[in-house]
């Protein structure tokens, strides 16, 4: 993995915003505050987690992946969340691919300093546990989604999704990047973007995404994304300071 670039960026993951001062204050001694531009691959299929990510800005995705390289966005990670969830399961291995959607910031912490944390602090055990949930859930809804739904539909699930994780409705991404989270052909994904587009619910151009209609977006996407926002909100917005969006 090649040396990130440091940053001096205010925390505002929201896990590490909900813990109480002192266990704020060991966990932020032992780490780091870092820059990761897009497409970086901080782990494949297989690696041992040696360290954890907690995300500042930017979004994260765990791919699956299949024999012939095809990949599948099965979680997205925002500010909410965390990489690297396997070392305090006490199983260290990553079970898919971790890469960056969008550029980001994280706080990275060695995972020796992080379990010692996990057993001291109750609060940051219960966190994570509750997180290690809203992960599972949101995987589960994944394969439901990729199964069931049309490409229109996940298509705008996704969209949303990322819209969440960055502060504008216009943020910078590929056709092609996006038929790579899909699971699907370009072509496939570009004909479902054209009619999000003569809708008047998106436009794009010159690798960029906006978001022209929300509600719109929200009223075509399927139902998994509601399902993940409000299993989100319910687990976890009671024990951040910040909250989740609305």
């Amino acid at each position: 993995m090649n040396t990130a670039k440091e940053t001096s960026s205010p925390i505002t993951n929201r896990l590490l915003a909900a813990l109480p001062s002192d266990d704020y204050e060991r966990i932020f001694s032992n780490s780091q505050v870092i820059r990761l531009p897009r497409n970086r691959i901080l782990y494949e299929a297989g690696d041992e987690v040696r360290s954890v990510y907690f995300v500042i800005s930017g979004v994260l995705s765990l791919l699956a992946i299949t024999e012939d390289g095809q990949t599948v966005d099965v979680c997205t990670i925002g500010n909410e969340g965390v990489v690297g969830m396997p070392v305090v399961l006490a199983v260290p291995v990553m079970p898919c691919r971790v890469v960056t959607q969008l550029p980001c910031e994280v706080v990275k912490i060695k995972s020796g300093p992080l379990l010692a944390e996990f057993a001291q602090s109750g609060t940051l055990q219960r966190l994570l546990l509750k997180y290690a949930y809203v992960q599972q859930v949101e995987m589960i809804q994944s394969a439901v989604c990729h199964s069931l739904h049309t490409i229109r539909q996940r298509l705008c699930r996704w969209l949303l999704v990322i819209a969440d994780s960055v502060p504008s409705n216009t943020f910078d991404v590929t056709q092609e990047h996006i038929a790579n989270m899909l699971g699907h052909q370009r072509n496939r994904i570009t004909l479902a973007a054209r009619e999000l587009l003569q809708q008047g619910l998106i436009e794009y151009g010159n690798g960029s995404m906006k978001i022209v209609d929300r509600a719109g977006l929200e009223a075509a996407a399927c139902e998994c994304y509601g399902i993940v926002k409000e299993n989100n909100k319910r687990v976890l917005c009671a024990q951040t300071k910040s909250g989740f969006p609305s």
